[in-house]
């Protein structure tokens, strides 16, 4: 009984981090990152101005920007949200400091979660204070996928200390290793976001049909940059965008192989996972029909936002794959093994 409001806590916190990392993708996609050119406030107040006189004076005195009430209560709204987030994990490191006596209680993982979410929280404010610098927001979007992950993992664990039931088997290399090119995928997504690639080859199977594009990679894929300039809208030449984008399409080809081969050995190995694997299958496949409508119809922004629900979505996914209960994590464990003789 002592850990059914951590437990709870663990859910709401999970459900919570999934829709405060679609709201930051959405804020990035509509160009709200800097709707609130200061931290932690908006504009020296705990709420956008909506007054038209103050925007107007507010508008003089960012010309640097583009001073919007809809863009400050995007990014404003994603603070709170990212602020009750906190809070949740805060109570959730309390409980873990509480009940550090208890059996398999996940203790440190609780804590350990508390010391990512400060973390995440300073990206998010050197996310605004370095005007969109492009290796801060990647950073900052991998530190939410993986707060999202621990606390999927902190949730088994404590399913774990209050039924007594495992939280899976021991995931095998080659399931984390989908996870892990998923990670970089979404690097490279957020690259592709941050630095405006999105749009830049407008071809399918080239970046721009009947044209020799010269792929700029080393600055393309510079990682330090200049602090100071604002890069909202992006800094970088046409040929460095264009070698994100085609790397970025690479990765997406990697991904796919990947965890189709992966699929279809577990689905065949054991039906128990069939289902599972239906699923992840599905979600990779609309993700590469986004991906490309995002291509023909140059990243609006409801097709953007799309790609990065379900990009968020996969990540839910394949974890799905380890955190799951000791009879699931059998089926797992069965599928990757081959069966004794007897």
């Amino acid at each position: 009984m002592e850990t059914v409001w951590p437990r709870r806590l663990a859910l709401i916190a999970v459900l919570l981090a999934v829709i405060v990392i679609t709201k930051g993708g959405f804020t990035r996609i509509t160009d709200s990152g800097l709707g609130c050119p200061d931290w932690p406030g908006c504009f020296g107040e705990m709420v956008m101005p909506t007054d038209t006189e103050r925007l107007a004076y507010l508008q003089t005195r960012y010309p640097e920007i583009q001073v919007a009430a809809h863009k400050g209560w995007i990014e404003m709204i994603h603070r709170y949200l990212a602020t009750f987030l906190g809070v949740i994990i805060i109570s959730l490191a309390y409980f873990g400091i509480r009940y550090r006596h208890l059996p398999h209680y996940p203790s440190k993982t609780s804590v350990l979660l508390l010391g990512l979410v400060m973390l995440q929280g300073a990206f998010g404010m050197w996310t605004v204070t370095l005007k969109l610098l492009p290796i801060v927001v990647t950073v900052h979007l991998l530190g939410g996928l993986l707060i999202l992950s621990t606390l999927m993992y902190l949730r088994a664990r404590l399913r774990q200390a209050s039924t007594g039931v495992g939280v899976g088997s021991p995931a095998k290399r080659w399931v984390m290793g989908g996870i892990v090119v998923l990670f970089l995928q979404m690097a490279l997504g957020g690259w592709v976001s941050t630095n405006y690639a999105g749009w830049a080859c407008p071809s399918l199977s080239t970046c721009a049909a009947g044209v020799d594009v010269p792929y700029d990679f080393q600055e393309g894929f510079t990682i330090v940059t200049e602090v100071g300039p604002n890069y909202e809208g992006g800094q970088l030449h046409l040929e460095a965008r264009a070698a994100i984008q085609m790397t970025h399409r690479a990765g997406a080809f990697v991904v796919l192989t990947y965890w189709v081969v992966l699929l279809i050995w577990l689905a065949r190995r054991n039906p128990g996972v069939q289902r599972r694997c239906q699923v992840m299958a599905g979600l990779l496949a609309g993700q590469v029909v986004l991906g490309y409508a995002n291509v023909i119809y140059a990243v609006p922004d409801a097709l953007a936002f799309g790609h990065h629900v379900l990009a968020v979505l996969l990540v839910i996914a394949a974890w799905q794959f380890v955190f799951d209960t000791d009879e699931q994590g059998e089926l797992l464990h069965g599928s990757l093994e081959r069966p004794q003789p007897a």
